[in-house]
């Protein structure tokens, strides 16, 4: 098959993949810890009756987490009133009886789907010997903006409840994002495919910083969601596919400094991937104004997005330039 071929084939099956990707990728889908990249409303906890006992959301409103400092017994009630989280002195145990406890293993799961009902005696497992524990509530998640309450039942007999509101998050400027992103994607390409044999370094150092930032935001966001109760070793291994891609970038970006002669198509295979994988992936950091990790979330992803690209291209058309070995 000749370059020209095979410049072809790349390029068609890296459409596909950009195509698939943005047809394909979901709040859901988008991590496997099931938050979104960014969500166009914030969940507000107005108030806990409870002493002792806080709730925040995180991740974006993709999920609640309750928090108890006090040695009573605080039961988080579900969407049928059946229990459903049990916090004590001695961790957090789950009903797997309770139909909201289906529901709240995904960011799209319903509690329809079980077979279970509210009146099913409760079958407790525990889980964790913290105190703290998080879940998806589809009570409080997703617009029209509105009020919202969990109730509480405290040591069996008291009631509690929280309560908050769900309000519309303000758009980001879109088109600047999206615009700085393709144009740093344009003058990457254009300086790195020069025929120059320094223009390699400007491959290298493009690669080095996009692995570097995808990396570090990776990771970030993975401690943003830890908490007491789940490790930043699961977090991270939800989130493998852009990890490695991020990786494979910062390896792209070596292979450019030791000059290996399949430094260029690995490039922009790794470009492509990043873009893909992380660019279109999480461009919802560009539309909506509530951001599931870091703040510096969008300057990320752009980077993510006009390096691959760049990457993707200038690899791509140096690796079409350079003459085969033995010619």
């Amino acid at each position: 098959m000749t370059r020209t071929r095979l410049l072809a084939a790349a390029s068609l099956g890296v459409l596909l993949g950009v195509l698939a990707a943005l047809g394909y990728v979901t709040p859901a889908a988008a991590h496997g810890a099931d938050a979104p990249a960014a969500v166009d409303y914030v969940v507000r906890v107005d108030s806990v009756s409870v002493p002792g006992v806080t709730v925040r959301a995180v991740e974006g409103g993709a999920r609640l987490e309750l928090r108890s400092t006090t040695d009573r017994t605080v039961v988080v009630l579900g969407l049928q009133g059946e229990p459903f989280l049990r916090v004590d002195r001695d961790g957090v145990a789950e009903n797997r009886r309770s139909p909201t406890w289906s529901a709240s293993r995904s960011l799209t799961g319903r509690a329809a789907r079980t077979g279970e009902t509210g009146s099913s005696d409760p079958a407790w497992r525990r889980v964790s010997a913290q105190r703290t524990v998080r879940w998806h509530d589809e009570r409080a998640r997703e617009l029209p903006a509105r009020a919202w309450s969990v109730p509480l039942e405290v040591d069996g007999t008291t009631p509690g409840i929280v309560r908050g509101t769900i309000v519309r998050a303000a758009p980001p400027q879109t088109g600047w994002w999206w615009a700085g992103a393709v144009l740093a994607a344009v003058v990457v390409s254009v300086v790195s495919s020069a025929a120059a044999p320094r223009s390699r370094w400007v491959l290298a150092a493009v690669a080095a910083v996009a692995g570097a930032v995808v990396v570090a935001w990776i990771v970030a966001g993975a401690g943003l969601a830890t908490s007491p109760a789940e490790h930043l070793g699961t977090q991270l291994l939800a989130r493998l596919w852009p990890l490695l891609t991020g990786v494979g970038v910062l390896a792209a970006a070596a292979l450019q400094v030791l000059c290996r002669p399949a430094a260029n198509i690995v490039t922009a295979i790794a470009g492509a991937c990043l873009a893909v994988m992380t660019g279109f992936a999480d461009a919802a950091v560009f539309s909506n104004g509530s951001l599931a990790g870091p703040g510096w979330s969008r300057w990320a992803v752009a980077v993510a997005l006009g390096g691959g690209l760049g990457l993707l291209a200038g690899g791509g058309l140096r690796w079409y330039r350079t003459p085969p070995v033995g010619k």
